[in-house]
């Protein structure tokens, strides 16, 4: 961890289904953003980041012409190209509300948790973290994990989830 705490992120939220504002408002999100993405900031670099919220028709979109998988999921990162990277924009940032909030339910988490992990797990993705290999996903996990700590909320990968 750096000695100097990093910058906060710059965010640019936008809420493109209104279905999201249902419990809570704009701001109550770019909060919960904003402190999220500080922690994983302070454990591993700042930048901005483009968060958009969703439906999963959209997010199904994305998934099918990005990773060729033709479903909605819970959250897409799109890491910058190497130039904007260098001058500090990490990416953006999509979650999908009805996959989010069936995520919820059946691993029984509260939304706010689920909501900051999917935003540190999405901005860990920008920074070039993945976990497509066993020793892809015990270096990222492990850091998500104690970034989720330090905000107060449990180890998400200590939920079984029965499919």
């Amino acid at each position: 961890m750096p000695d100097d705490p990093s910058p906060e992120p710059e965010i640019d939220l936008r809420i493109e289904d209104e279905a999201w504002l249902k419990d809570l408002d704009e701001s109550a999100f770019l909060a919960l953003a904003s402190t999220a993405l500080n922690a994983a900031a302070r454990e591993t670099r700042t930048g901005r980041v483009d968060i958009l919220l969703t439906d999963d028709d959209a997010m199904q979109v994305l998934n099918r012409d990005w990773r060729q998988k033709d479903k909605p999921t819970d959250v897409l990162s799109f890491p910058s190209d190497d130039e904007a990277f260098e001058q500090g924009f990490l990416g953006d940032i999509a979650l999908g509300l009805g996959v989010v909030k069936r995520d919820c339910d059946t691993m029984k988490r509260a939304f706010d948790a689920h909501f900051s992990h999917l935003l540190i797990h999405g901005y860990l993705h920008l920074l070039g973290f993945d976990h497509e290999t066993d020793a892809d996903a015990e270096e990222m996990e492990p850091l998500e994990t104690k970034i989720l700590a330090e905000l107060g909320y449990s180890d998400p990968y200590s939920l079984k989830v029965e499919k």
